[in-house]
């Protein structure tokens, strides 16, 4: 083996190493928020089959859930057995860190002080990895929403999973089954293939004067300028040029749970012919990825109890 495929098998191995172990301690920690908070167990439930199917895309060979939790897999598939039944045929509707952020802000109380939150989200997010870790299942930034009610918060997480194929993946599950449709609209506008605005589908929008969206990143704990594919799409806006994948950044859940929450009305009317057009795009591209990796999906999305 020459050096620079010698290079590429250690990377790998780093990487799945990294993964199990980061793996198993998210797990860990959402464990025990759990059981100081019994009335949370649906966001272990969501995690666990989140992160037994990403480790379905681990190379150079699978990760399987007994590699995860070794001897504790029976003790937890006792108590959260439907992840372990479902999760190599029903898509997870959100990333690993999602659930964690529901956890904590549920644990805390939802009108919690955003310093306290994103400290507290901090510390969660540094013990969950070992430092220059491969592999991290803690999302870069956190996003805090409000309406016309600015007593109500609405908390979103940037996509927490590695790699640009798994990445494309949660984005259009999140435009088929887990965003409001002003959100998934506005990211579906573009293509994710392409990165260009379809044609005859432009669902982008300003967000009202009166709604405020404010990210802060994990690391630093500072407040975060909204990046330019924020701009695009929802109007809000930026410094500098930095651009991430449409739908990756955190104002999109953030958002999404807004709308749910207190309403939201697009300017533009919806074409049905057309939308759905494009909701067969989505939903035939991530078919196709799926089948890469051989992942036989029934069609439904896994909803956590």
């Amino acid at each position: 083996m020459d050096a620079k495929r010698q290079k590429k098998a250690e990377e790998l191995l780093l990487a799945e190493a990294s993964f199990r172990t980061n793996a198993f301690r998210i797990i860990n920690i959402m464990i025990e928020l759990y059981v100081e908070n019994p009335g949370c167990k649906v966001h272990v439930d969501e995690i666990l089959h989140s992160i037994f199917f990403l480790g379905l895309f681990r190379k150079p060979q699978q990760c399987t859930p007994n590699d995860i939790l070794g001897e504790f897999k029976p003790e937890v598939q006792e108590i959260f057995p439907r992840p372990f039944e479902n999760y190599n045929s029903k898509l997870p509707r959100r990333t690993p860190f999602s659930s964690v952020l529901d956890m904590v802000v549920s644990s805390l109380r939802p009108d919690i002080e955003i310093n306290i939150l994103v400290e507290r989200l901090h510390q969660i997010a540094n013990g969950m990895s070992e430092p220059n870790s491969k592999y991290k299942f803690n999302s870069s930034t956190i996003c805090v929403s409000q309406g016309k009610d600015v007593q109500r918060s609405y908390y979103g997480a940037s996509m927490s999973c590695n790699g640009k194929q798994e990445g494309q993946i949660m984005v259009a599950v999140s435009c088929l089954s887990t965003w409001h449709c002003g959100v998934s609209n506005a990211v579906m506008t573009y293509d994710p293939n392409t990165k260009k605005m379809r044609e005859n589908f432009d669902h982008t929008f300003n967000l009202p004067t009166d709604f405020r969206c404010q990210a802060f990143n994990l690391r630093t704990r500072d407040r975060m300028d909204p990046c330019k594919s924020c701009h695009n799409l929802f109007g809000l806006e930026p410094r500098g040029t930095q651009m991430w994948p449409y739908g990756n950044c955190a104002e999109a859940e953030s958002l999404s749970k807004l709308f749910k929450g207190e309403g939201f009305v697009a300017r533009r009317v919806v074409d049905d012919e057309v939308r759905m057009e494009v909701i067969q795009s989505v939903r035939s591209d991530l078919q196709r990825k799926l089948r890469s990796i051989e992942y036989e999906w029934d069609g439904d999305y896994y909803i956590p109890l």
